[in-house]
């Protein structure tokens, strides 16, 4: 009895002082994202989520300093850049002001020449974006839209994702520039090349803030836009056999240089698919090779980090200017420093019973670690599906996201369990 009661305080002054203290400004749960606690069941085996597990440490990393305001800027910058984008080309106008907050407008802002097969779906997702701006002001962002450029973030892009030498333009190589608003298949596959980086940056910060009420906000953005992406992914497999002028390629071949560009651009994991896959190691759909929602082999999405998500949209600039957006982003998290890092984060559940804490960044230590591959080349569990075919693995090229004919493979009976579920107490 004694030692029951013993053990009773010892709890009580655990939970009690983790109770107690405040969390300090900017730092939130742990802080924003350390999982060093367990619960009293645990802690947990989970080293058979590899994925998840990189996208967590790279999180932490990209945490930093910066505080819940800070990444509410960083969202009003890459919201302005979707929503405007959505808005201009489907309705012909911009955001209100008290949207922009006195930003400028942007360049190459004009209608695309949509058809009823998509204008409805792409009405919907506009409305949906300048909803998610409207989120961040009411989270508190004062900021104003920043300049944004589509002609010539678009057209850089492009030359960027199909090789082109340094200096040599779209224009100079297939005899036009990109309009990204000139058609169905050109403005809803720009509209996907930035959907997706919302939808992946989104879920990467929503275990970032120390807000509750922030992260649930965020946490509506990411399901919004994966939502608003499978869409766009469903109108592009309708279309995936169009041409896209100026390249004279389908859409199918060049969303796969669109995807692999980003894949390249945002460290070395597996974070990014055409809107075909063949590669058992994901879900892959045998025959058709369909794919409208990327995913992982256990069909969860992947995560992006703020500065990723710069280093792609300015195609790697160290200072975070160009491309997209000529001056660069405003706000305190503007530039791609630590894109490709790692913290601490899963690798050491202590075993006391709901141990809460919090560490500032200088406890936790300069962030060191490099990041690594989401999975490796074997992925456990890739024979527990019944998708189990013939196709090529992505190897992170257009090649194998749909560039070139993948003839149908045919479904093997693969379900063989390969899985051993982990005990509470972290034994196979």
């Amino acid at each position: 009895m004694a030692k029951v009661l013993c053990t009773a305080a010892v709890l009580a002054v655990c939970l009690g002082v983790a109770c107690a203290q405040p969390f300090a400004p900017g730092q939130g749960f742990l802080p924003s994202g350390n999982l060093r606690t367990s619960d009293f069941a645990g802690p947990y085996n989970i080293s058979l989520l590899d994925t998840q597990y990189n996208e967590i440490k790279a999180g932490i990393a990209a945490k930093q300093n910066y505080s819940d305001l800070d990444i509410v800027h960083f969202l009003t910058n890459v919201e302005c850049l979707e929503g405007q984008f959505d808005t201009w080309g489907t309705f012909g106008y911009g955001f209100l002001d008290n949207l922009t907050l006195g930003g400028p407008t942007p360049l190459g802002a004009r209608a695309a020449n949509l058809t009823e097969m998509t204008r409805p779906f792409m009405e919907e997702v506009a409305l949906n974006e300048q909803g998610h701006a409207l989120f961040t002001r009411q989270a508190g962002s004062t900021i104003p839209c920043p300049l944004v450029d589509f002609d010539g973030g678009f057209n850089a892009f492009m030359a960027a994702a199909f090789g082109l030498p340094e200096g040599t333009t779209v224009e100079d190589q297939f005899g036009s520039a990109y309009d990204p608003f000139l058609n169905d298949q050109n403005f809803v596959l720009s509209v996907l090349t930035l959907e997706e980086l919302g939808a992946t940056g989104n879920k990467g910060l929503a275990g970032l803030t120390g807000n509750p009420v922030l992260a649930n906000g965020i946490a509506g953005l990411a399901t919004s836009a994966t939502a608003q992406a499978t869409v766009q992914r469903m109108l592009l497999w309708q279309m995936r056999n169009f041409t896209v002028e100026p390249f004279g390629e389908t859409v199918q071949q060049v969303f796969a240089r669109v995807s692999a560009l980003r894949d390249s651009l945002d460290g070395p994991q597996f974070d990014d698919q055409g809107i075909v896959n063949t590669d058992a190691r994901t879900i892959a759909v045998p025959d058709s090779y369909v794919n409208i929602i990327p995913t992982d082999v256990r069909g969860i999405t992947f995560s992006r980090t703020p500065q990723m998500n710069i280093n792609i949209l300015t195609l790697g600039n160290p200072d975070g200017v160009g491309v997209f957006f000529p001056n660069g982003l405003i706000g305190a998290i503007s530039k791609p420093t630590g894109y490709n890092m790692t913290a601490s984060g899963t690798d050491d559940f202590p075993s006391s019973p709901m141990v809460a804490f919090q560490e500032s960044v200088e406890e936790l230590g300069t962030i060191m670690d490099p990041l690594t591959a989401a999975g490796p080349y074997e992925v456990v569990g890739e024979l527990d599906l019944t998708q189990s075919l013939t196709g090529p693995a992505d190897n992170g090229t257009a090649a194998t996201r749909g560039m070139v004919y993948t003839p149908s493979g045919s479904p093997n009976n693969a379900n063989t369990s390969t899985v051993q579920v982990g005990t509470p107490g972290g034994q196979y």
